[in-house]
């Protein structure tokens, strides 16, 4: 979607203009576009004039309008709607406001700003109150969209909390909401066109005015910022988070995933917890420090094992253990085996490190204590994993799996080893499903599996590839293919294990490369053998990488 079509078709755009306190918050902005067939309290909003919390904006059937909050807060109101801001409050020196809108009628795209990362953003409509915490949501007549983030649906017969990709019906009458689901197809897209302008509107701006020069001027009044937007798309795009080169790595190694996975973290909800089994992947970095100063470096692929809890919303705890492989040339010392620990401090499903009484980290390396550790853990799923692995390699035929669960972690932390100081620094992905029995692995017949591989590298940072196997159960073989992992198509065979069926193996080439596969079968839906996951390794000339694999039965 083109920016100048936002623009000029989304409707009115409020611009954030700057306040000095909460005290002058009775104007909520300045409309810069707007289409002539909406209104506020019955006036019809034009360009430049303020539009204050306690307003209604109607619009008619060709009407349409885009309000951007000064906390950067967006909502487009689509045709035929009936909008009141009860309440709009923000301090931005805190961060800190409220936002309490009524939606009488018709349907709304809301774009969480930094009101709604403190939760305290809701929008009320005839049959239910919707909560939203740093996220997308559309929300109109009798359904609920969540397109990032969380929403807490509820209605006078219940609540429900809807996670990124989940959908729900909310139909009064004293009924609860219905189970967090997907939308029914071509949902999302038909109710983004709704919000677009109609042929020959023009946002109410005169002609020529609405050049691309002044829409990219009317954003930076909006947002504060020369390359600011206020159009955004349906579902925020995390940036791709690369892993620095290992010859450079830095403190603030990965600071990106940190700060994006942060911010895309969900209020967390009581349901039942599962407990999954699976495996890690990744690299680790140990520098020697000497006043904060970088001396010596070695950096290794590590493989392991994770036992977490799950519910239906996140991460809920997990513990990782594993060894470390010493990368060929690299020198320094490397520890030899890890353990971490995470858990949901505070009810958030970012995992943090886990920590004792006194406040310290319980994770271990080479059995040892270390400090000062950060990092997470965190679960991604549905359309949150597929916008992920897109983000990392368009296309990637990300796991559509029922049970079986990935995600991203990373540690940083502090160690003494033999009067010497260390950094840590260790990256990966997880992967864990729910596991099987070695008697229910077939004896006889064939399948196939579908997924992705995933992971990081000394070359490239984050990496992906799509994965295809076949398995022959009567003679425990099969082979398996890697298409497009940092570029390189990869082939070979795999293996079951003869003492534990449920265990895999395989190797494969790949330009010169070798990849080793290491998982096992995990339970779907349909079969005790439907889904697989593991780790993967990665080696070649001066190259290193590792991560996780997930595939789901065709």
């Amino acid at each position: 979607m083109r920016l100048s079509r936002w623009m000029i078709g989304a409707g009115a755009v409020i611009a954030a203009g700057s306040v000095a306190s909460v005290a002058v918050a009775q104007e909520v902005g300045k409309a810069s576009a707007v289409n002539p067939a909406a209104t506020a309290n019955l006036r019809t909003i034009s360009i430049g004039q303020s539009i204050a919390h306690k307003e209604r904006i109607k619009t008619t059937d060709k009407g349409s309008v885009q309000i951007l909050f000064i906390d950067k807060t967006s909502m487009t109101v689509g045709p035929n709607s009936d909008l009141t801001i009860d309440e709009y409050v923000y301090d931005p020196n805190a961060g800190t406001g409220k936002l309490a809108a009524r939606l009488g009628k018709g349907a709304l795209r809301f774009v969480g700003g930094q009101i709604s990362h403190t939760g305290d953003a809701e929008i009320k409509t005839a049959s239910a109150t919707v909560g939203i915490r740093g996220g997308v949501a559309m929300i109109g007549p009798g359904f609920v969209f969540a397109g990032y983030g969380s929403s807490t649906v509820t209605t006078q017969g219940g609540t429900v909390t809807l996670g990124a990709g989940e959908f729900t019906q909310t139909p009064g009458g004293g009924q609860p909401p219905s189970p967090p689901a997907p939308p029914p197809p071509n949902f999302v897209q038909s109710l983004i066109q709704s919000f677009q302008s109609a042929p020959g509107q023009s946002g109410g701006a005169g002609q020529g005015t609405a050049s691309r020069g002044n829409v990219q001027r009317a954003e930076a009044r909006a947002t504060g910022s020369p390359n600011g937007a206020v159009a955004g798309s349906l579902t925020p795009q995390p940036p791709p988070t690369p892993l620095p080169a290992i010859n450079q790595v830095a403190s603030s190694l990965n600071q990106t995933i940190q700060t994006s996975t942060q911010q895309a973290a969900v209020q967390r909800v009581e349901r039942p917890t599962k407990t999954l089994v699976g495996f890690v992947g990744g690299l680790m970095t140990s520098l020697l420090t000497n006043y904060s100063t970088y001396q010596s470096a070695s950096v290794g692929t590590l493989e392991g094992t994770l036992t977490g809890a799950v519910d239906g919303r996140g991460l809920v705890n997990a513990e990782a253990t594993g060894s470390v492989t010493q990368s060929p040339g690299s020198s320094g010392y490397l520890p030899g085996s890890f353990t971490y620990r995470y858990d949901t401090q505070g009810g958030y499903y970012v995992a943090e490190p886990a920590k004792d009484a006194n406040g310290q980290p319980t994770s271990t390396i080479d059995h040892m204590p270390i400090y000062d550790q950060s990092g997470f853990a965190v679960m991604l799923s549905g359309a949150a994993a597929q916008q992920y692995g897109d983000a990392i390699r368009p296309g990637l035929t990300v796991c559509s799996c029922d049970y079986t669960k990935w995600g991203l972690w990373q540690s940083s932390s502090q160690q003494t080893v033999a009067g010497s100081n260390y950094q840590h620094v260790a990256i990966g992905y997880w992967v864990a499903g729910r596991p099987t029995s070695a008697g229910e692995v077939p004896l006889s017949g064939s399948a196939s599996y579908v997924g992705h591989v995933i992971g990081f590298d000394n070359s490239s940072g984050n990496v992906a590839g799509n994965l295809t196997t076949s398995v022959n159960f009567a003679t425990r073989t099969g082979s398996v293919a890697v298409a497009g992992f940092g570029g390189v198509d990869y082939s070979g065979s795999l293996a079951l294990s003869a003492s534990d069926p449920r265990n895999i193996t395989a190797s494969l080439t790949g330009l010169g490369r070798t990849m080793n596969l290491n998982g096992s079968f995990f339970r779907g839906v349909a079969s005790p053998v439907g889904e697989m996951g593991g780790n993967v390794s990665i080696s070649g000339p001066s190259y290193i990488g590792a991560g996780i694999f997930a595939a789901k039965m065709q």
